[in-house]
C-alpha cells in the first residue's frame, strides 16, 4: 500500500454513505480503462474527489475496494437470481430462471459485469481473497441443492456436479464477453429466450 500523508479531509456536506459510493463509481471506472493493478489510490482519489484518509477509512486499501465492488456485483445478480428461482415449479422453469436472471443483469449493469468477467483474476489474487470465496460458496451451495432436488425428483438429467454451473449459464456468458467487449452487436437482453431454452435442452431428462 502507498504511504500517502492522510491531512485533507472531505467536505463536511457529503453523507459518508454518498462518499462511499463516490469511491466506488470512481474506481469502477478506473478499472474498466486500465486494469485493476494498474490503477492506484491516488488515482481513485483524484477521480472520486474523496480524500485520502476517507478512501482509507471506507475501504483500507484498493484490493478492498476491488473487492466490494465485486462482491457487489454478485450480491445484486444473487438477489434476482433468488427472486426468480422462487418462482420456479419444475425442472424446466428453475433452469430457464437461472438463464434468465443472468442475462437480465448483466444487461441492466453492463459495467459491473464487465468488470466482473474480465477482473475476476486480479481481485481473487488480492487480499480480499478468502472474502470472496465464501461469497461465491454462500451463492452456489443453494444453487445446486435446488437443482439436485430436481434432479432427485427426474425433472433433470443426473450429471456431475461440476456441469451444471457451465450447462446452466456457459453460452450466456460467453455471449456477454463478446457483448461487453463490443465484439457482437445484438444485445444479450434480446438472446435470452436462446440461452435459456439451450440450457433446457442440455439438462432436461432423457
Amino acid at each position: 500500500m502507498p504511504t500517502l500523508p492522510i491531512t485533507d479531509a472531505d467536505p463536511p456536506a457529503a453523507p459518508a454513505s454518498a462518499r462511499k459510493q463516490a469511491i466506488l463509481d470512481a474506481a469502477l471506472a478506473l478499472f474498466l480503462e486500465q486494469g485493476v493493478q494498474a490503477v492506484t489510490i491516488e488515482d481513485i482519489r483524484r477521480r472520486s474527489g474523496a480524500s485520502i484518509g476517507s478512501i482509507y477509512h471506507h475501504f483500507g486499501s484498493k484490493d478492498a475496494i476491488a473487492a466490494a465492488l465485486y462482491v457487489s456485483a454478485l450480491a445484486g445478480h444473487k438477489q434476482l437470481l433468488r427472486a426468480r428461482l422462487a418462482r420456479a415449479r419444475s425442472g424446466e422453469q428453475a433452469v430457464k430462471a437461472v438463464v434468465r436472471a443472468y442475462v437480465d443483469w448483466v444487461a441492466a449493469n453492463p459495467a459491473l459485469a464487465r468488470f466482473v468477467l474480465y477482473n475476476r483474476a486480479a481481485v481473487v489474487q488480492g487480499s480480499a481473497a478468502g472474502t470472496l470465496e465464501a461469497h461465491n460458496r454462500s451463492e452456489l451451495v443453494p444453487l445446486m441443492e435446488q437443482m439436485a432436488a430436481y434432479v432427485e425428483q427426474g425433472q433433470l438429467r443426473a450429471l456431475p456436479r461440476e456441469c451444471y454451473a457451465s450447462l446452466l449459464s456457459g453460452a450466456a456468458q460467453d455471449y456477454a464477453r463478446l457483448w461487453l467487449n463490443g465484439r457482437v452487436r445484438k444485445p444479450i437482453g434480446e438472446l435470452r429466450e436462446h440461452f435459456a431454452d439451450a440450457a433446457w435442452r442440455a439438462l432436461r431428462p432423457d
